[in-house]
């Protein structure tokens, strides 16, 4: 990030002073004569004058050499004009540092807008050696002076735990500071804060209404969720047409997950006939723009040759661009194309790194894939029971229960310490859910009445039978030959 792209649109209203707002033009000498005695804000609009070419000849080094003078008579018009101008070499010599210097002036003296532009340099590491705490700090004295962009990236800290503890609640106060300080985007925020119940009240209505404040306001951000709560029906009618419309909002104004969810309409017909060729051209879009679910839903369409040609090395580019992108889905398709895709070298070692990252990104199938590579000693891997079975809950917890079964036949079998009671219990959950093994052992737990299990020889030919129904032989077996 540049320092050009920190300033805002407010700052070409300083650079004129009271030029903008007066009802007749300012007298240039006049102006000077106060200038040259000392009067700061005269200088500021005298600058403001000579830069634009208002009753007096243009000229950028001279407006420049205005500001210096206001900056330094303790103006902070003047010290956030001159360091934009001192940014992009504007009558002056090009120097970022200096800008950066200039803007930390501006702060000093009061300016919630140089704090916050400095606070936004030190986030980004722009210009200026990247520093979190004091990115914090400017932003909050920003945001104390009334900056609505400085709540609004103070929320964010917050809310993802960057540098500060993470308080949902806290973001969503600054969310709505924001918001009522005018900030289309941080009503988008603090509407999805009530579209999740994160740090708020759950609230669709709520939400939707803030959606539209922003989405009125500017915010792509804001149309992107009236969009989702559309085509769900969450706090507004349900209405494929309207989302579509409202994503395709989203996505003209550069909001990345709008042109994804269109494509997500076009592949699946939601709105309209399927068009698979338009869904990989919004997909290409929003993965471009960042959006990395977008790259993973096209590397999607190129393993299988939907709407674009077969690639198996482009997919799994795509999803490791999905996976970089932060989504875990990604990471999981690209472990699986490495652990035995046709048509791409195999190798183990290289999904191994994926699954772990799909793993502890959320990815219960990520858990899922490891743990066996763990339990049996798969290269690059070292046998580890423990590991393994710690990877095991972690699916099982998530739902996949042919993990807890697994992990009951770890306990069962003294790979780790033996706990058969923990054992049956997993294995009755597991048979629960039709996982055939699971009632086989569950079965000769019962009849021997082990594991806490009361032994019921009638009670194991039923788990047997429920075994071998599921397809598991050797229930069938234990059934013909009790």
């Amino acid at each position: 990030m540049r320092l050009s792209t920190v300033f805002g649109a407010a700052l070409a209203l300083l650079s004129l002073g009271s030029v903008t707002t007066a009802q007749t033009p300012p007298d240039p000498a006049a102006l000077k004569k106060s200038c040259d005695k000392g009067n700061a804000t005269d200088c500021h609009t005298l600058a403001g004058l000579t830069s634009q070419g208002q009753g007096v000849p243009r000229d950028l080094a001279r407006a420049a050499s205005l500001y210096k003078k206001a900056c330094n008579a303790r103006e902070a018009r003047s010290c956030l004009e001159l360091a934009r101008m001192t940014q992009v070499g504007e009558g002056v010599s090009k120097d970022p540092a200096g800008a950066a210097k200039l803007l930390e002036a501006a702060c000093n003296l009061g300016s919630a807008e140089g704090c916050g532009q400095l606070g936004a340099l030190f986030q980004a590491g722009a210009d200026v050696e990247k520093d979190m705490g004091r990115a914090v700090d400017l932003h909050q004295r920003a945001c104390d002076g009334g900056r609505p962009q400085s709540c609004l990236a103070l929320g964010e800290m917050y809310g993802g735990g960057l540098r500060v503890t993470k308080d949902p609640a806290k973001a969503a106060a600054l969310f709505q500071q924001a918001c009522e300080k005018g900030a289309a985007d941080g009503c988008a925020r603090l509407g999805e804060a009530h579209q999740a119940g994160t740090g708020v009240a759950l609230d669709p209505t709520r939400a939707v209404a803030l959606f539209k404040q922003a989405c009125d306001g500017g915010s792509a951000r804001g149309c992107y969720g009236m969009g989702i709560a559309h085509e769900r029906g969450e706090g507004a009618a349900k209405d494929a047409a309207v989302a579509l419309q409202l994503f395709t909002r989203a996505c003209d104004a550069g909001e990345p997950r709008g042109c994804h969810s269109m494509g997500l309409m076009a592949r699946d017909g939601a709105a309209g006939a399927k068009d698979l060729p338009r869904a990989a051209e919004l997909f290409q879009k929003a993965c471009d723009a960042g959006a990395g679910r977008a790259c993973h839903d096209l590397g999607l369409l190129h393993e299988t040759g939907r709407g674009v040609r077969r690639d198996l090395a482009r997919a799994a580019a795509l999803h490791g661009q999905g996976c970089s992108g932060g989504d875990m889905r990604g990471c999981l398709r690209l472990g699986l194309m490495y652990a035995g895709t046709r048509g791409i070298d195999a190798s183990p070692a290289r999904a191994v790194p994926y699954f772990q990252q799909a793993c502890d990104g959320g990815e219960a199938m990520g858990c899922s894939k490891l743990a066996p590579m763990y339990e049996m000693g798969e290269v690059p891997l070292s046998r580890d029971f423990a590991k393994a079975a710690a990877l095991y809950k972690m699916s099982c917890d998530a739902g996949l229960v042919a993990d807890c079964y697994s992990l009951g036949r770890l306990l069962k079998r003294a790979a780790i310490p033996a706990d058969l009671a923990r054992a049956a219990a997993l294995f009755q959950q597991s048979c629960g859910a039709r996982v055939a093994a699971a009632c086989y052992d569950l079965g000769l737990l019962t009849q021997t009445g082990q594991g806490g299990v009361a032994k019921d020889r009638n009670r194991a030919l039923d788990l047997f039978k429920q075994a071998c129904d599921n397809g598991d032989k050797r229930g069938c077996d234990k059934v013909k030959y009790p």
